[in-house]
């Protein structure tokens, strides 16, 4: 009887449902959700085409939901998809990074079969740059010796300059460091770049950073765990000095008995290891003065404007073994930016770590300052050299830092060199094959939905008790400006010029050169809010709160992220998910310091910002709680991301 009743019922349903739905006889949602329902029901699932909804086939269901939902939901998925060999990690976002990439080589392979007079000058430009970068025979022939020559020689002429630093009142020592950073795209101690002033966004300055550091951060140096990652890294220095220096290096295997495992040892010779630890130990003085990276994150002490004169003066200090610890800023920045007017200020981000840089500096001697110049230049450009630099630089930052089984195809590589130096031509040729502009106009709608969804969020936050703080957040929200697909305007590449006579590295170092280039010409100048920070064949999207805006490039625009043809239910619990994401960045405990116009405001009431920050020091308190990898998670660090997450799912759900 109850099973006769039960089956009266669904045909009710399916009568009085708008929409025919293919699982509502045994689904009794189905006239509840009409239009919206998703396709997951095992009685229709062998007629829903591939890439249009959920697969149970992902789902473990030996798992109840209520144990752990995540591996219940995915747990198929993550036993069928291990990781595979060349990446750290597996996911949809790296999985339609590869698909991304094939894509791309689908495209170049049309290129090269085509007549060069055929082809468009961007085109000839990312067919020969693919081309030299697939060529590991002629990197091999050409050698290091030849590829990096002009980079040692300005070493050298540097270093020279250096030691006449204290017979020189004109800077030319710092003149030529900003020669060779601009040239080379090398950033020795500290780093620069432009982008958006906090406080005027419609205007962008140059900006001073921590740099010179060839570990990932400044607590690599300092992290009791990390001890045998510092002692393999202060052999990988020696290694490559040694190879910069032409050395036949002996490779020694020992065998485990446990395990039958095979450990491959590098016997590299006594002076350079001496060598290495002299520039370990110079980039440990530097890490000192270095933020953490949860520090860096902070908007508010990463401002620090000032004239070029303040920075000088404020990095002075008395002399130290007899040099004068000093460096002159507006030679180096002379040098750096081709002359360039730079206005009333710049914004140093990090003094501290400035400071220290301009003490230490002055402190080394020559051969230690050259040795360390050369293995900035060494690990910057590894990976276009020959291939025991490459294996090398591999075995320390892939395999030892990342835990990367093996290296890369080569052509996986040589894409990505292509991509750093040619981004937009390449996504030019993705966007022409592989995006519809049906599915912005599908994404858009998405976009607007949780855009609303958030907007009767806001209005009904109850802790938010100032209506000066509330419409301040409406405004802001109302203001997003949203990007989809690819910009309106792409990189002119008409002044990146290379030919066939060039070495690969050659070609690495003018593209640094024409990026550099472009970079200052930001700098001093209004905002270009036209720019985008990723290309089109990137499979990410991202929230800019200097220019309060939400940009979702092509190739996001894809199955499993987004499908136009798919159910509502699918998209919005996968692109909705990350619309809602980057959203939300836009009032995450960093995000929330901006105004509508992209200006660091404090637009919340001393009560409202209370209540903001007590509801996010229970994230990270409960962050605080959660080991990965015996490690427990630095709650303010991830907050961002957290709330981000949070935020998105809550948004997309209620859209």
């Amino acid at each position: 009887m109850s099973e006769e009743k039960s089956s009266s019922n669904n045909t009710n349903a399916q009568e009085d449902c708008d929409v025919a739905c293919p699982c509502c006889k045994t689904n009794p949602w189905g006239a509840a959700t009409g239009a919206f329902f998703a396709k997951l029901c095992a009685t229709c699932e062998d007629t829903v085409e591939e890439g249009k909804g959920l697969s149970r086939d992902n789902m473990d269901f030996t798992v109840a939901p209520s144990d752990n939902f995540f591996h219940y939901a995915n747990g198929n998925w993550i036993k069928n998809n291990p990781i595979p060999a060349g990446y750290p990690a597996w996911n949809t976002f790296v999985s339609l990074h590869v698909q991304s990439q094939e894509n791309l080589k689908v495209l170049l392979q049309e290129l090269e079969e085509k007549k060069n007079e055929d082809l468009s000058q961007d085109e000839r430009k990312v067919a020969l740059f693919y081309k030299a970068a697939l060529d590991e025979a002629t990197i091999k022939t050409v050698g290091v010796t030849d590829a990096v020559q002009p980079i040692v020689a300005s070493i050298q002429r540097i270093v020279h300059l250096f030691n006449n630093k204290n017979n020189d009142e004109g800077g030319a020592f710092e003149e030529a460091l900003g020669v060779f950073s601009a040239t080379y795209g090398l950033n020795p101690f500290f780093a620069i770049g432009a982008s958006p002033d906090h406080k005027n966004s419609d205007h962008s300055i140059c900006q001073i950073s921590q740099g010179g550091l060839g570990l990932p951060d400044r607590d690599y140096y300092f992290d009791e765990d990390k001890e045998e990652k510092r002692t393999a890294y202060k052999k990988h220095i020696a290694t490559m000095l040694a190879l910069m220096n032409g050395e036949e290096l002996a490779v020694t295997t020992v065998t485990n008995d446990d395990d039958d495992t095979e450990t491959k040892t590098t016997e590299v010779p006594a002076q350079y290891i001496d060598e290495a630890n002299k520039v370990y130990a110079l980039e440990l003085a530097l890490a000192e003065g270095h933020m953490t990276k949860t520090e860096n994150r902070d908007p508010e002490k990463t401002y620090n404007t000032m004239s070029i004169e303040e920075l000088t003066e404020k990095c002075a200090s008395t002399e130290i073994e007899g040099k004068k610890s000093s460096f002159h800023f507006a030679s180096y920045l002379k040098g750096a930016t081709y002359n360039k007017d730079l206005g009333d200020f710049v914004n140093v981000c990090n003094v501290k770590a400035i400071q220290t840089f301009v003490q230490v500096a002055s402190s080394q001697s020559a051969d230690v300052l050259e040795n360390y110049l050369k293995w900035g230049m060494v690990r910057s450009y590894a990976s276009y050299l020959p291939k025991s630099f490459v294996d090398h630089d591999f075995e320390f930052y892939s395999k030892t830092l990342a835990g990367i089984a093996e290296i890369k195809p080569r052509w996986k590589r040589a894409m990505a060199f292509t991509e750093g130096a040619l981004g937009d031509s390449l996504g030019q040729l993705y966007c022409a094959r592989h995006f519809d502009n049906k599915s912005k106009e599908r994404a858009l709608q998405i976009v607007e939905s949780v855009r609303m969804a958030l907007e009767e969020r806001l209005k009904e936050v109850e802790w938010m008790k100032s209506s000066s703080t509330r419409e301040s957040a409406l405004q802001k929200m109302s203001k997003f400006r949203i990007k989809i697909g690819y910009p309106d305007k792409w990189i002119d590449y008409s002044s990146f010029v290379i030919n066939e006579d060039d070495t690969f590295c050659a070609m690495v170092q003018k593209s640094r050169a024409f990026a550099h280039k472009r970079d200052v010409d930001e700098m001093n100048a209004p905002t270009d809010r036209e720019k985008w920070f990723m290309t089109p064949q990137t499979v990410n999207a991202y929230y800019h709160p200097s220019l309060n805006e939400i940009v979702f490039p092509a190739a996001i625009l894809q199955h499993p992220f987004f499908d136009p043809d798919a159910d509502d239910a699918v998209n919005f619990g996968s692109l909705g998910c990350v619309v809602g994401h980057e959203m939300t960045h836009g009032f995450d405990d960093q995000g929330r310091k901006f105004n509508y116009e992209g200006n660091m405001v404090d637009w919340w009431t001393e009560e409202d910002a209370k209540e903001y920050e007590s509801r996010v020091d229970v994230q990270v308190k409960q962050a605080n709680e959660f080991k990965v990898y015996d490690q427990y998670v630095q709650g303010k660090l991830t907050s961002g991301e957290n709330i981000a997450d949070t935020g998105g799912i809550l948004l997309s759900y209620r859209a």
